[in-house]
């Protein structure tokens, strides 16, 4: 899907209505894509609904990076509601502007992206982590305030006025597991302390060039020197959501973990379950 739902209103400082998903001249899906989507997306919420966890991460496959060694493209946050259907929140990149904002939307809205696999990874994270999450996703305030509309798709974790999508996430995730973050920068230095190490991928010099002359979302500027000079960028890739937030999660038996660690389960599609 490259149009975007509704985000639900959360009063004065409610998360944006307005801005769309990367790509907002997409034309609508098909009667059968539709009826498609919103199968598996129940099909979702019943995998989701079998475990206890209030919050749980989904990471999505929205682009093919397999060039670049990843696999996995972003991360949200879910949240159970009272009669057990699901909210994702997280930050989109607006029509490919260097702007982003942050969404609240049903799990049909997340596989409907035209993703390149709809296979979804879900993180259960454990105990009082789980129960920091939920407190946080029900304050608009506390959303915003780790929310950055400066949007850069290969933003340099550590420092820098950008963020991408997973970003936002995972400095969310920094202010979930201590109370005293209350800036971007503070919680930037945790997930360093904690050992949080980013995808790096190669960059050549022409790819580098030609960024910022075609892409309003690109920028190296944040990046470290000595890394450009070796040819690669760091970003927060879904890759690297999954492997640092897999240690704070609860490993579950009985589900599809694929090459991934215990406390990582996927969601299969039902055509491509064997």
């Amino acid at each position: 899907m490259k149009r975007l739902a509704l985000a639900l209103c959360l009063g004065a400082t409610s998360l944006s209505v307005t801005a769309a998903s990367t790509d907002c001249g997409a034309g609508s899906p098909s009667a059968e894509t539709i009826a498609a989507t919103m199968h598996q997306a129940q099909r979702l919420k019943q995998q989701l609904n079998s475990e206890p966890e209030r919050v749980v991460i989904l990471v999505r496959q929205g682009q093919d990076m397999s060039s670049r060694g990843l696999t996995w493209s972003h991360a949200g946050y879910a949240l159970r509601q009272a009669d057990n259907s699901w909210r994702v929140y997280h930050n989109l990149n607006t029509c490919g502007t260097a702007r982003s904002a942050l969404y609240v939307q049903g799990l049909y809205e997340f596989l409907a992206d035209e993703l390149v696999n709809q296979q979804i990874a879900v993180l259960r994270p454990r105990g009082e982590l789980n129960a920091a999450l939920q407190e946080l996703l029900q304050s608009p305030v506390k959303l915003n305030l780790f929310h950055s509309a400066r949007y850069n798709l290969i933003a340099w974790p550590f420092s820098g006025p950008y963020q991408n999508s997973n970003g936002w996430l995972l400095e969310l995730f920094a202010r979930a597991n201590d109370g005293h973050i209350w800036s971007r920068q503070q919680a930037r230095d945790w997930l360093a302390q904690e050992s949080y190490q980013p995808s790096l991928v190669d960059v050549t010099l022409f790819e580098r060039l030609g960024a910022k002359v075609v892409a309003s979302n690109v920028f190296t500027d944040d990046q470290p020197d000595e890394l450009l000079a070796q040819g690669k960028v760091g970003l927060n890739s879904g890759d690297s959501v999954i492997r640092f937030i897999a240690r704070y999660s609860r490993a579950i038996p009985g589900c599809q973990h694929l090459n991934l660690p215990d406390s990582v389960c996927v969601f299969i599609p039902e055509h491509q379950v064997q």
